[in-house]
């Protein structure tokens, strides 16, 4: 019973706690990257907001609730060259996620009305992608303070988020202050550790046996 038990934690150990926050590690758009100050990147840096958060542990809920933005500045913000396009998030890996989170920006062009799409391989333009929903985002109250949006969805494993931006506050060029999502479990994959786990199963039935 002790090494069931210890495989059981082994595997268990290659899954993320629920409700926690999930940072795409990548961010690309349909359309350049504006560069410079309002670098995509932004998005996706925790740069502007209040407060920080680890990935993997923070709480996505309260974070999102409690934390404010600052679009005002140059550096805080991510853009793309319009017309409005779209967003491409990497997770990193693929995670069952939930929600997304999202902040203003106080520069002319945040995102308002989008479809929120999961991908398997990055490519928005093959028709590969699902639905995910359709939401509308408040634009910045255009001071230093902009509040955090969560808008969920049908739980999801996927690797890739798309965002097709369908109208924004009234620029031509498209951004937004931070972007993060939320996850219930990740994926496991067969990292050392489970494979560990998985070949004591035998190992462990044949010493009961004996016994």
């Amino acid at each position: 019973m002790k090494c069931l038990a210890a495989v059981s934690l082994a595997v268990s150990c290659q899954v993320a706690q629920a409700g926690v926050i999930v940072q795409a590690t990548a961010i690309s758009a349909s359309h350049p990257d504006f560069g410079g100050s309002y670098a995509l990147v932004n998005q996706i840096n925790q740069s502007g907001l209040s407060a920080g958060y680890v990935a993997g542990v923070t709480d996505f809920d309260s974070f999102v609730a409690s934390t404010t933005h600052n679009g005002a500045l140059a550096l805080n913000s991510g853009f793309s060259v319009g017309p409005f396009g779209s967003f491409s998030y990497d997770l990193g890996a693929v995670y069952n996620i939930d929600a997304i989170g999202l902040w203003a920006t106080a520069n002319t062009g945040s995102v308002l009305n989008f479809n929120l799409y999961a991908d398997s391989d990055n490519d928005f333009s093959n028709g590969n992608s699902g639905l995910l929903g359709g939401f509308t985002a408040l634009g910045s109250n255009y001071t230093t303070a902009d509040p955090g949006q969560a808008f969920t969805f049908g739980d999801v494993s996927t690797r890739y988020v798309h965002m097709e931006i369908l109208t924004t506050d009234g620029g031509a060029q498209p951004g937004l202050g931070e972007v993060v999502f939320r996850t219930a479990t990740v994926v496991p994959e067969p990292e050392p550790l489970a494979l560990f786990a998985a070949g004591l199963i035998p190992v462990c039935l044949r010493l009961r046996r004996k016994a």
